[in-house]
C-alpha cells in the first residue's frame, strides 16, 4: 500500500495577520484565461450560495477554546516552550504595528519593493525589517502593549501529522495551520471551517457585510 504524501496546509485567519510576510507579483497587464474566467465565475456561483445559507450566530473567542478541547481534543501548547515564545513575540510585533501605530510614529520601517532584485535580495531586506521592528516592539513596555496569545495543538497518529490553532483574545483573532499526509490535512480543513462556522456572525455582520462576515465566506469558499 502507498504512503500518503505529507503536505503542509496554512489557512485563513480572523481579525488580523502574523507571522512571515507573502510577497506575490501580479502582471495587470495581463488578461485572464478563457479557463481562469470560468473559475472565476464558479467561485463567484459558490459564495452567493454560501452567503445564501449563512444564519446568524455567535460564540465568543473563548467559547471557540473551549470547541476545540472539548470537541476536538486540542491542548494548550507548553508557554515556556521556546516555539511557543517565538510566535508570540512574532505576533506582539506584528499586532503592535498594526492595532497601535500610535505607540511606533515615527519609527515605521520602510521597505521599497523592486521586483526586478533577485528573490534573495528581497527576503534579506525583509528579514532585516522584521528585526527592526522586533527591535522596536521589545522598546516598548509590555504594560503598555501587550497580546493575550494561546496556541492550542493536536497530533495524529503518525509523528508527521499536526495541526494547531492560535488565539489573541484582546483582538479576537484565529489562525492556524496543519501538516501531514493528505487524509489528515483534509481533516483539518474540515475542522477549521467547523470552528468558523462555530464562532459565527450576528445579524449586524451579515447585514453590514463585516470583517468577521468577509472572512466566515471566504473560509467557507475555500
Amino acid at each position: 500500500m502507498m504512503e500518503e504524501q505529507t503536505e503542509f496546509e496554512d489557512t485563513g485567519i480572523i481579525g488580523g495577520a502574523d507571522g512571515p510576510s507573502a510577497i506575490f507579483f501580479a502582471d495587470k497587464t495581463h488578461k485572464p484565461t478563457l479557463l481562469q474566467r470560468v473559475q472565476r465565475f464558479f467561485s463567484r456561483t459558490k459564495r452567493h450560495f454560501i452567503e445564501k445559507r449563512i444564519v446568524p450566530g455567535t460564540h465568543t473567542i473563548e467559547e471557540v477554546e473551549e470547541y476545540l478541547k472539548s470537541r476536538y481534543g486540542f491542548v494548550e501548547a507548553d508557554r515556556t516552550d521556546s516555539l511557543f515564545i517565538e510566535e508570540y513575540e512574532q505576533m506582539r510585533t506584528s499586532f503592535l504595528f498594526e492595532h497601535r501605530p500610535d505607540l511606533v510614529e515615527g519609527q515605521e520601517i520602510d521597505f521599497d519593493l523592486d521586483p526586478s532584485e533577485d528573490s534573495a535580495v528581497i527576503m534579506r531586506k525583509l528579514q532585516e525589517k522584521s528585526d527592526k521592528e522586533r527591535e522596536i516592539a521589545e522598546s516598548i513596555p509590555w504594560e503598555v502593549f501587550d497580546i493575550d496569545y494561546h496556541r492550542y495543538i493536536k497530533t495524529g497518529k503518525d509523528i508527521n501529522d499536526s495541526m494547531d490553532i492560535i488565539i489573541e483574545r484582546n483582538y479576537a483573532y484565529f489562525g492556524g495551520n496543519a501538516q501531514g499526509r493528505n487524509g489528515y490535512i483534509r481533516k483539518w480543513r474540515k475542522i477549521n471551517k467547523d470552528v468558523y462556522k462555530y464562532y459565527g456572525v450576528s445579524e449586524e455582520d451579515i447585514k453590514n457585510k463585516t470583517q468577521r462576515y468577509k472572512d466566515l465566506i471566504l473560509e467557507l469558499s475555500m
